[in-house]
């Protein structure tokens, strides 16, 4: 069995349509939240997903959208994408984001959105934070996105370990891992991030994949919305 992962679309369409061209034959398509925010093309987005009936996680600017009281612990030019996209997505959308779970077991996998401990909202930066998540998991894996930067965090004799490369993992757990976004990557590389859990040879592979930055942006643009969400498409950061 193979699982695409996916995360942090933030209504990219351009990013999304491109995983979509490059995906190999799979099994199931999992995302792990943030389908909407920063991007110009929520309704798209989420259409997309739903019509192919992904089984999708809560991220917190999805969640930003049905609770708008924690746009306090946004910055300004992110919250004012989210109030727009409250404007403009219509309520049928707004219901099917009020309603996505914020966790899932596959497999004997954890999948959620931010961390372990924090399945909505921490970030999953450093060896001290990862290393807390990683106990909780004793020998687990877990999918998380939320960071927008690729990797694997684990242990190894009582070390934190992190990698990333474009390439084949065998997943060992305890063990984090991050596809990275497909929508707006922030690892210095300006091209969409998911990935392919091999779930027979218990392999994690990243895959990266260049898209229409441009069309992303005009997007952004279109809608007037923070200009710096359209420029740091170009950099990845």
């Amino acid at each position: 069995m193979r699982i695409a992962i996916l995360s942090d679309i933030h209504a990219n369409w351009h990013a999304m349509e491109a995983v979509l061209r490059d995906c190999p034959p799979v099994d199931e398509t999992i995302c792990l939240g943030d389908v909407v925010g920063y991007g110009g093309d929520p309704k798209r987005c989420v259409d997309e997903v739903t019509h192919r009936n992904w089984p999708t996680l809560v991220g917190n600017h999805d969640r930003a959208c049905t609770d708008p009281e924690i746009l306090e612990w946004f910055n300004d030019d992110a919250a004012s994408v989210v109030r727009w996209t409250i404007e403009v997505i219509g309520d049928e959308r707004l219901e099917w984001l009020r309603g996505l779970p914020d966790s899932q077991v596959k497999l004997e996998v954890l999948l959620v959105h931010a961390s372990p401990r924090d399945h909505i909202y921490e970030y999953v930066l450093d060896t001290a934070v990862a290393q807390a998540n990683l106990e909780l998991l004793n020998s687990g894996i877990c999918f998380h996105g939320h960071t927008h930067v690729p990797g694997i965090f684990g242990l190894t004799n009582g070390a934190v370990t992190h990698e990333y490369r474009v390439d084949t993992f065998r997943l060992e757990g305890p063990a984090l891992v991050n596809p990275g976004s497909v929508g707006q990557p922030r690892d210095g590389l300006p091209t969409a991030s998911y990935g392919i859990w091999d779930v027979d040879n218990n392999s994690f592979e990243f895959r990266r994949v260049r898209y229409d930055i441009k069309g992303a942006q005009r997007a952004i643009r279109k809608a007037r919305l923070p200009e710096r969400f359209a420029l740091r498409l170009e950099s990845g950061r």
